[in-house]
């Protein structure tokens, strides 16, 4: 409860990697099915597409996920993805199509293993209410920057997001990477933390109470590739509160 209650009284949450590593039989316990999932996990991202609404070099897949009574999870394009102007001013106001992740990917062990948590910690949560009333986003995003062509996020700048609540997990980050930097502010002229994730799974949580952003990613040597692999979980009220 300690992440879940640093949201909710501070606007996001730093969960360390070393957490998720835990979550199931999928540990180092297992070393073996833990190696074998995270490679599958990491391969994913060499099937990503260029993403064609912004310019930032960065592939993308998409998926949205569902919770049976059976606690199970189903994957598909349940519903249109579409940003609000209001928040996005680059990519907002269309609706954006994506591939969606392959059954292997939403199958991973890890992948399942995170999503649950993810959810369990929205229900523990509970500002933004059940997750039947909810629609949950499971975007995989490489960054792919060279010295002369950086790669950023859309907006590139503080914001906040349409979703209530956002999980960045980190699956990669290469060595020879700069920026990455995670930002949090109160307002956009006042930055509070900067933060990096660094090691496999560290996570960040955010929800609407802090402006957030992820600082462009270059490369320190010419000729070289840098990438950033990350997951990012969202949850967004699906059904609007009375007036």
């Amino acid at each position: 409860m300690e992440h879940v209650n640093h949201l909710a009284t501070g606007g996001y949450a730093f969960i360390p990697g070393s957490y998720y590593q835990t979550l199931s039989d999928v540990n180092y316990d297992n070393k073996d099915i833990f190696l074998s999932e995270l490679e599958q996990l990491k391969l994913a991202y060499e099937q990503l597409t260029l993403d064609p609404y912004s310019a930032g070099n960065r592939w993308r897949g998409y998926a949205q996920c569902r919770r049976n009574e059976q606690g199970e999870l189903s994957f598909g394009h349940f519903t249109e993805y579409k940003q609000t102007k209001k928040y996005n001013p680059d990519t907002g106001g269309i609706v954006r199509h994506y591939p969606l992740l392959p059954e292997n990917i939403t199958a991973n062990r890890l992948m399942q293993a995170i999503l649950q948590d993810d959810i369990a910690f929205v229900e523990a949560y509970e500002r933004i209410g059940p997750l039947e009333e909810l629609s949950v986003g499971i975007h995989l995003f490489r960054y792919e920057a060279q010295c002369d062509a950086p790669a950023y996020s859309s907006p590139v700048w503080l914001h906040k997001d349409d979703e209530d609540v956002v999980f960045v997990h980190l699956i990669h980050a290469s060595d020879n990477m700069l920026g990455g930097d995670n930002l949090i502010a109160p307002n956009p002229k006042n930055i509070e933390r900067v933060l990096r994730l660094e090691a496999l799974f560290d996570t960040l949580v955010v929800n609407h109470d802090k402006y957030h952003a992820v600082t462009p990613i270059g490369c320190r040597q010419p000729g070289e590739t840098a990438l950033r692999d990350i997951i990012l979980v969202t949850f967004q009220r699906t059904v609007k509160e009375a007036a």
